[in-house]
């Protein structure tokens, strides 16, 4: 079952707000909106049973061209 990964920051030199969606299951990642880099780096889990990925991304601002790099 794919997770699907909402992402929407502010770039950390100028400030543009970023936005991009991905669908991320069992190894296999697909961007949607902008290009943006995803690395799962564990799983979260809550109370009621239910995992989520926690991953570090790295996107490219468009407007200053800065590299970013943001954990979710």
């Amino acid at each position: 079952m794919a997770e699907k990964i909402r992402l929407k920051v502010k770039c950390h030199a100028c400030g543009y707000v970023m936005e991009g969606t991905s669908k991320y299951g069992k190894g296999n990642y697909h961007p949607e909106g902008l290009d943006f880099q995803f690395t799962a780096v564990g799983k979260l889990v809550d109370k009621a049973g239910n995992s989520r990925v926690k991953g570090e991304v790295t996107i490219l601002c468009p407007n200053c061209e800065t590299r970013n790099r943001f954990d979710i």
